[in-house]
């Protein structure tokens, strides 16, 4: 199991207005993630309108990878070699709300449909196969009620159930980079209650992460395998060694926390295993028409310390996903 070192206490994440807001020790981190030659691609709501963004891993750089006014792309996820991201669509139409997943290549070329009435799309460690939820009707569900957790094969175009009708209630599942192990949450299910959960997808099992003090919302995987992040609740992120059969107590640290009526979400890590990125709202209560609230992206070290942010503009920028570009 890897070990868990403890740090100073986090202190909570504060909006900035520029750049130029960074302090010695936010400089220096910006500096590093300047020359990391990672990326962040994350879902962005400008004049109305959610695209996916892509920008060097320091915030500069930004660019539009979708390009469609009259739909809204949400929940990115970056394939393991950095070449492909699938993410969720979500349009109106005569008062209808309809969800579709789709997949393309990083440039933005060869758009492809997964599966329509479904959403939170994730890839497997091989890049070839994305793992999904279907959406019930709006008018028999109200949060995220769904059964099963389906996988779409994007070179045989197959989309099969591989829990045996056993999971219900799922929602964000994230495929380890590395290996065959699955983490997702679910909400009222008979078992588990709310509860983060592992999936064996090679025996069907589902094991439930509170045994072992795990407890919250929106896991993901570090690309190594060995760790994972989480919501514990709507104001930190912690991380905890991912060490199945999840029987004991696991070491746990904050890497992130909000401000007073604010929160935090979206944890990912970076390939490298040295940054979490991660989404701050310094207040809930706000909305705005356009924009909807004034979520921006953070990134901080993997084990805690300075933050530095990365969007400015307030935009509901959400959903990071740092990749290495091809």
């Amino acid at each position: 199991m890897k070990e868990i070192k403890e740090t100073k206490q986090i202190e909570p994440t504060v909006a900035a207005g520029s750049m130029g807001d960074d302090s010695p020790a936010q400089d220096e981190l910006r500096d590093e993630l300047k020359h990391s030659g990672l990326k962040i691609c994350y879902q962005s709501r400008r004049d109305d309108n959610s695209e996916l963004y892509v920008m060097d891993a320091d915030g500069s750089n930004a660019l539009n990878i979708t390009h469609t006014p009259d739909v809204d792309e949400v929940y990115p996820h970056i394939s393991a070699d950095g070449q492909r991201v699938c993410f969720t669509t979500v349009s109106a139409k005569e008062k209808t709300v309809r969800f579709d997943i789709y997949w393309m290549n990083m440039g933005g070329s060869e758009q492809r449909l997964v599966a329509s009435d479904a959403t939170d799309p994730c890839w497997d460690a091989s890049g070839n196969k994305i793992a999904f939820v279907k959406r019930l009707s709006r008018e028999k569900t109200i949060d995220y009620q769904n059964t099963g957790l389906f996988v779409y094969d994007i070179c045989t175009g197959e989309t099969k159930e591989i829990t045996g009708g056993k999971l219900y209630h799922a929602y964000v599942p994230c495929w380890s980079p590395v290996c065959n192990w699955i983490l997702a949450t679910v909400h009222e299910h008979a078992e588990f209650g709310h509860a983060i959960i592992a999936i064996d997808p090679r025996t069907r099992h589902i094991y439930s992460l509170g045994k072992s003090g795990v407890n919250g919302c929106r896991p993901d995987f570090s690309w190594d395998g060995q760790m994972f992040c989480w919501n514990p609740d709507d104001y930190h992120i912690s991380v905890a060694p991912f060490d199945p059969p999840f029987d004991k107590k696991l070491p746990i640290r904050t890497v992130a926390k909000a401000p007073p009526g604010g929160s935090v979400y979206f944890g990912d890590w970076s390939p490298d295993g040295k940054y979490i990125a991660y989404a701050m709202n310094p207040d809930v209560k706000f909305s705005d028409p356009k924009t909807r609230v004034l979520w921006d992206i953070f990134v901080t070290r993997a084990e805690g310390g300075p933050y530095v942010q990365v969007t400015f503009d307030h935009a509901n920028n959400k959903q990071p996903e740092f990749f290495s570009p091809a």
